[in-house]
């Protein structure tokens, strides 16, 4: 499909009104989307912009944080057991946790974002005594963003649910974003709006398993990443 034929198709989907979820649970917006577009991946090519764009949908009635993608190796200046025996505490699963949502305010547990302009690094210290657990390229982080979201179709649907408590989605608003780069993204970072979530904890047998260090943002926040945004519906 060229970018017309989708925006056609969008707006065919639009005038359907609500459409019953045909997955239950978090997923079922972009599956029931994907059904409606006659797609089994979450892009889609159009030659006539430069190739593959990365589709999301979101409910309007919602500001989750979403995962951009995860980059762990080679970040940490404290190992990570240390981090873990240090800061962690004990979950639900009762094992030895380090689960923390970081931003540019210190958290709950001092530990906050720091932008080094000098060395064009992303990294997470514990703020009272400056020590750093992880640092990041900056510039590699931008190029991970770019290459899985050069091209993003964001596509909201309000939501209700029927009578037997399902929901349904009206895909009513749909924006093609490009021209990612450092600048906007740098600056997700200071407004507070880009975060970072470590996901580790200790195993019984004492070693460190680790979910993958992911950079997150509101759903609703993600233009903000983009210099350039076409509505089309």
């Amino acid at each position: 499909m060229n970018l017309p034929e989708i925006q056609q198709r969008l707006q065919e989907i639009k005038d359907l009104g609500f459409i019953p979820t045909e997955r239950e649970g978090p997923t079922g917006i972009g599956y029931t989307l994907e059904q409606q577009l006659g797609i089994t991946e979450n892009n889609l090519p159009i030659p006539d912009i430069g190739g593959r764009v990365e589709i999301k949908s979101t409910r309007s009635n919602a500001n989750n944080l979403i995962t951009l993608f995860t980059f762990n190796r080679g970040v940490w200046k404290l190992n990570q057991k240390d981090i873990i025996e240090k800061w962690g505490y004990i979950d639900d699963n009762e094992r030895l946790s380090f689960y923390n949502t970081v931003s540019i305010t210190p958290n709950t547990m001092d530990l906050q974002i720091k932008i080094s302009s000098v060395n064009e690094t992303i990294s997470v210290v514990h703020a009272p005594t400056n020590q750093e657990l992880a640092t990041w390229d900056l510039y590699h982080i931008v190029g991970k963003f770019m290459v899985k979201f050069e091209r993003l179709l964001l596509i909201n649907a309000d939501v209700r649910k029927s009578s037997d408590n399902r929901e349904e989605f009206h895909y009513n608003h749909a924006q093609l974003l490009t021209n990612p780069s450092s600048k906007p993204f740098r600056e997700g970072f200071e407004s507070g709006k880009v975060m970072i979530d470590i996901r580790m904890f200790l195993k019984e047998s004492g070693s460190v398993r680790n979910h993958g260090t992911g950079f997150r943002i509101k759903e609703n926040d993600l233009p903000i990443l983009f210099e350039k945004s076409v509505k089309l519906m």
